[in-house]
């Protein structure tokens, strides 16, 4: 396996095959196209591989940084490790040239204030489906699936600067202190919480489903949690929330949140002390 240090020469011709001679003709989609040939049947030569769920922020950024400089591709346009100075060796000249006819060019990953994406729903949106008006192609999930891209939003955020120094835990009095306006949207959006527990926690009204997931729903064992009832709820303080959030809850049809970072979380559980009545 080589190392990000290591710069094998430039213009070492690509076999042609009929597929390299397709990408060809569309300068901005050949960049990608041709990239693809280059990681087909080569080892992925930055980062350490990455097997399984990594359970901890840091571990979820590590392989993010794995995808991002493997099989993500990312770095054949924004740089190894978001450093655009720096291409990944291998790339033909051709490429290198297409890269730097962009327009608009790749932006640069690494300074947060010149990003037009400032969320992390917006930046998985645009990995999933592309940027419009950029070169930014759709990555299909058998390419990256969504854990996949929460793995990189995680090392995006350390590329930014954004990342969290340590895990979330409560702060003062046991509360997680968070934005209640974000955690309602995640709440709704993201999250996907108001399929199961309603819209603003109101078990009756349900956004709009399937009449088989409806009915699916009503055959839980374990009925999603009424939010507003604070006497139901078996997650006692915020720190318990943010957990089962995380985590999953055992027992229920609350599954681990893998798309929704710590901050989220924490929004998410300040949006919830809003349902409860103690917290008006």
């Amino acid at each position: 396996m080589t190392s990000p240090d290591s710069t094998p020469p430039a213009d070492t011709p690509l076999p042609r095959t009929s597929r390299s001679a397709r990408c060809a003709r569309s300068p901005l989609k050949g960049v990608l196209c041709i990239a693809a040939l280059i990681f087909i049947g080569s080892p992925l030569w930055a980062g350490p591989s990455a097997t399984g769920k990594p359970d901890t922020e840091s571990g979820r950024a590590a392989r993010g940084r794995t995808l991002f400089n493997g099989k993500g591709l990312c770095s054949t346009c924004h740089g190894v490790d978001g450093d655009r100075d720096r291409l990944p060796p291998g790339l033909t000249p051709n490429v290198r040239e297409n890269i730097a006819r962009l327009d608009p060019g790749p932006p640069d990953l690494r300074r947060a204030g010149g990003l037009t994406l400032t969320t992390d729903k917006q930046r998985f949106e645009a990995i999933r489906r592309g940027h419009l008006r950029s070169s930014m192609q759709p990555l299909p999930r058998d390419l990256l699936s969504d854990d996949d891209i929460a793995s990189l939003l995680a090392y995006l955020a350390l590329l930014r600067g954004t990342a969290s120094a340590a895990p979330a835990g409560p702060a003062v009095g046991g509360i997680l202190q968070g934005d209640p306006v974000n955690g309602r949207q995640l709440y709704h959006e993201t999250g996907g919480c108001a399929i199961c527990h309603g819209i603003e926690g109101r078990l009756t009204q349900r956004p709009p489903i399937s009449a088989d997931l409806a009915q699916r729903l009503d055959r839980l064992p374990v009925p999603p949690a009424n939010l507003r009832n604070p006497a139901g709820l078996k997650s006692r303080t915020d720190e318990d929330r943010f957990r089962s959030i995380k985590f999953g809850h055992p027992g229920t049809a609350m599954f681990p949140k893998h798309l929704l970072r710590g901050d989220d979380i924490r929004d998410l559980v300040a949006y919830l002390g809003t349902l409860r009545p103690e917290k008006r």
